[in-house]
Parts: C-alpha cells; structure tokens; sequence
C-alpha cells in the first residue's frame, strides 16, 4: 500500500495587486512594461504592501518572512487538515528560501500553535528555491513508509520579503536584467499537504519519484548575497535549462512504471513562467490541454516559488477525476534541479 495525498490547503496574503499597479508602484521604465503586462499574469499576492515594499531595511524584511511565514502557514494547514486531529501527524516537514528564520525554525512556531505532539519530528529544509515542495514531500513519504503515521509538509515563500531595491528606480543590466524580470513574476503564498493512509479514492497514491540535478547551471538560478540582502539570479537560459531536465527525469519515472506521457491524464508543473511552460509543453510533446491548470495559477497568482505546485494541485484534487487516472507533478529550482512525482487514482 502506498502512502496518498489525503489533503491540500493553501493560503494568500490579504494584499493583491494587479501587473499594471506592481509595474507603476515599482517605477520601470516604460521598455520595461511589457515584462509586467505580457508575463501571462493577471495579478499577484504580496505579504508586505506595494508601497511599502522598497522601504524595508533588510531587519525589516526578516521581521516580516518570520511574521508572515508563521501566519501563512498556519492558514494552510488549517485549510489542509479541514478539522483533522493533529495528534496523528508524526513528522512535519518546512520548506522556504525567501528568508530566515533562525531557530526557534517556523515548524517549532508551528508545532506550539496546532499543538503538535510532543514527539513529532520537525524539520526544515531551506535554500531549495522553486523546487523545494518535491524534497519535502519526499521527506514526507518516507516517513509515513517508515512509521506508518501520517505526515505534513509545508512549503511557504514570501518573496516580497526579499524584494531588492535597485538605485533610483534605474534597474541593473546584469544578466540582461534579472532583478526587473524577476520582479515581473514572482507573488507569496503558502501550501500544505498531509501524506498517509487511507482508503479514500479520491486521493492519490504517490506511487514514485525521482529527482536529476545538473551542476553545470549552479549560476543560473537562485540567490545570492548583494549589499547585505538576498539578490535573485535569474538566468535568461531558465527556460531552455528547465526543458532540458525535465526531457530527463520524466521520461526515466515513467519508463521505470510502464508508461508514456501520453498516459498521464493530468499534470501539475510548476507555474514558473509561460516560456517554461511553453518549452516544458514541447520537450514532453503534449497537448495544450494538458498544461490549462499550470497556466491557470501562473495567471491568478504569478510564480509561487516551491507552491506553485501545491496550489494547482489542490486545484486539480477538486475537479472531477476517474478512478485508474495518473497524474504527474513536475518541480523545478535551483542547482539546477527537477523533480517528477508520479501519482495514481485507485
């Protein structure tokens, strides 16, 4: 029997904002509209306010990531649990890299706010970027494999707590403008999913995973350390890197499991950016159709980081689907780095 996906919740800040308003709050050029207009994205949510996001100190930010980790996160896993008992939870598992919080970790937060028992493994996994949700969840799996008690992984980015501010509203060359790009796309949420047993078919048994990393991108996409605060990097040749793994490790998942893409009635990718999704649609040779759930959540919410996945498949998790479906959810971050998680209705 192997472990499912019982449960998805996840959570968005109160303040939501338009493409127009982040681009004339932000004061680009007007070249640079069309990075904000044309991204495939209607609007966004960010944790601090737009108009007090090139305000903060880096103190500031800090204080804010531990704030809004801990509220946005405890609002997902109420909307996960949706009433569950947390007493049968026996690991928790936090996943983020749009900030710090330095021990206390938020699931020590977390753990006196639900009242986690006293014997439940905590863990945090941070600096895994966009493609942290996939070594969470396996975290999760292993555990509920290992012990037979159920597990919750909880993955929440907040990157307008690790906004840059670039002098003058003039925004930096580098890397054919990375920072102006990246503030184009990227909005705040948080996701949680409980993994363990049950009999439900409406919930999806993970029934594999694999991973596949290529060091020779380690400098194409991440964060590094600028002037005291995080500065994103973010290459031009993502979405070209990005096809390229996932040309690898999906392929090998389904091959090893006796199937084809073709097979897969629903996938969840993370929404990164349309030219992602575009090239990731080609390299795998799927139909449009198959990416209208991925496209979907780029477009209300922007690029999530690590939850994108979490929210388009608690999305997908409340459609109607058939018993024998398979579903594949792919991530994608930093190192670089893709994971597939195979998943199938019984």
């Amino acid at each position: 029997m192997k472990p499912k996906i019982i449960s998805v919740g996840y959570a968005l800040p109160k303040h939501s904002y338009s493409q127009e308003e982040i681009f004339q709050n932000l004061g680009y050029p007007k070249a640079f509209r069309r990075l904000f207009t044309e991204s495939g994205i209607q609007k966004r949510y960010f944790w601090v306010p737009l108009p007090r996001i090139k305000e903060l100190s880096w103190q500031e930010q800090e204080e804010e990531y531990i704030n809004g980790a801990i509220t946005l996160s405890g609002e997902a896993i109420i909307h996960c649990l949706d009433g569950r008992d947390t007493k049968d939870i026996g690991c928790v598992t936090f996943c983020s890299c749009t900030g710090f919080c330095p021990g206390p970790a938020v699931p020590h937060y977390l753990a006196k706010a639900f009242q986690f028992p006293s014997d439940t493994y905590l863990t945090n996994i941070g600096s895994m970027g966009c493609e942290a949700g996939m070594p969470g969840l396996k975290r999760a799996y292993d555990f509920t494999i290992a012990s037979g008690k159920a597990s919750l992984v909880i993955v929440c980015e907040l990157s307008s707590c690790s906004f840059f501010p670039e002098t003058d509203g003039r925004p930096d060359p580098e890397n054919h403008f990375e920072v102006a790009r990246s503030n184009a796309i990227f909005g705040d949420a948080a996701a949680a999913a409980l993994v363990g047993f049950d009999d439900d078919p409406r919930h999806p048994a993970i029934v594999d995973m694999e991973t596949y990393t290529d060091t020779e991108y380690l400098n194409d996409l991440g964060y590094v350390w600028r002037d005291g605060r995080l500065r994103v990097v973010l290459s031009r040749r993502v979405p070209e890197i990005a096809a390229r793994l996932v040309g690898v490790v999906v392929p090998k998942l389904l091959e090893r499991n006796g199937l084809k893409a073709a097979d897969i009635a629903h996938y969840v990718i993370h929404a990164a950016g349309n030219s992602v999704l575009d090239n990731i649609r080609d390299e795998l040779k799927l139909p449009e159709e198959k990416l209208s759930l991925s496209r979907e959540t780029l477009r209300l919410f922007g690029n999530t980081s690590s939850t994108s996945v979490g929210i388009t498949g608690k999305r997908l998790m409340q459609q109607e689907i058939k018993s024998g479906d398979y579903g594949l959810m792919v991530s994608l971050g930093p190192g670089m780095t893709s994971g597939a998680t195979l998943l199938y209705w019984e």
